[in-house]
């Protein structure tokens, strides 16, 4: 079977080993992001699935937008019987859907439908779930709508998980799930069931500013969480008096204490909606990660003064 895989970052490269190493599929080709500046100096850096596609001598194709033509025309070329896709980070045209045999399926780092949308894992931690999971879908030109073909077991969110340590084990469940249901894509009898669009939660693209803590908006559980779903990225910041930027790395969240939302106690303790946060470790702007009291030690000044929203 002719088979065509489309993703991007590390999460997804799991799968594409799956792919590569069931029998039953020839891999004609793997499409990716076009390689993009990375770090300080801004280097050209390709994706992990393009790095890990190379190793193994798959063709790769990036094009800018899976959406022109002349994209369409080169894939339709390939003649794929199927079309398996994980976070591959475009939307897929109808012209697209409509060329793979067999269909165009994507692996949602969620139980659909909740949680359509680009950071299930993010939203799901952010949201306080206690489960999420992986399910195959396949694939239609409405947001992550289409009928769904397997599911994965439930997998537990613990108190601690951050995304990267959520994401990292839904990459290999996701694997798991395609390597159990390619033998039914292959042959056909897969068996597809519609969503409950009663049911359907959606979550964004995750952007640097909504790392910015609303001290006066958000409870010091809503705080953690946060810090936890956007760890390592974008993280969780905020601002002192003067306008210098505070990334927060680790904190403790005191419950029952009742303080004025973003203003700063001794002990790096900050009152919030509800409860409060006692920050353990923080990034001041320009310099490496530091424990809270080492900081204080050097900005005891900041006690009783209010965080900011902005930059000065």
């Amino acid at each position: 079977m002719k088979t065509i895989f489309m993703g991007t970052p590390e999460i997804a490269v799991p799968s594409l080993h799956a792919l590569m190493s069931f029998p039953g599929c020839s891999l004609q080709a793997v499409y990716t992001q076009p390689d993009r500046p990375f770090g300080r100096k801004k280097r050209l850096t390709p994706s992990p699935v393009k790095v890990a596609a190379e190793a193994c001598r798959i063709p790769v194709n990036n094009p800018m937008s899976v959406k022109a033509e002349e994209a369409i025309e080169e894939l339709r070329q390939l003649q794929p019987d199927l079309i398996i896709v994980c976070a591959y980070g475009q939307i897929l045209p109808q012209a697209l859907l409509d060329i793979p045999l067999i269909g165009c399926f994507n692996l949602h780092f969620s139980f659909l439908p909740r949680w359509r949308g680009a950071s299930p894992v993010h939203t799901a931690i952010r949201a306080g779930d206690d489960h999420t999971g992986v399910c195959l879908q396949k694939v239609v030109f409405k947001l992550d709508a289409g009928p769904i073909a397997a599911y994965s077991p439930k997998e537990p969110i613990h108190p601690a998980d951050t995304y990267s340590m959520l994401a990292e084990r839904l990459s290999h469940i996701s694997a798991k799930l395609l390597t159990q249901t390619l033998p039914l894509l292959c042959n056909q009898t897969f068996k597809l069931k519609a969503q409950n669009e009663s049911d359907v939660t959606y979550c964004h693209t995750i952007k640097k500013e909504a790392g910015c803590i609303q001290w006066e908006q958000e409870s010091a559980v809503e705080i953690e969480r946060k810090l936890r779903a956007f760890t390592p990225w974008p993280g969780i910041y905020t601002f002192d008096a003067k306008g210098k930027r505070l990334q927060i790395t680790k904190v403790e969240i005191r419950y029952g204490l009742s303080l004025p939302a973003g203003f700063v106690q001794p002990e790096l303790v900050i009152g919030t909606s509800c409860d409060a946060i006692r920050v353990i470790a923080l990034k001041p702007e320009g310099k490496k990660e530091m424990a809270a009291d080492e900081f204080l030690r050097g900005h005891s000044h900041l006690v009783g003064t209010k965080l900011q929203l902005n930059k000065l």
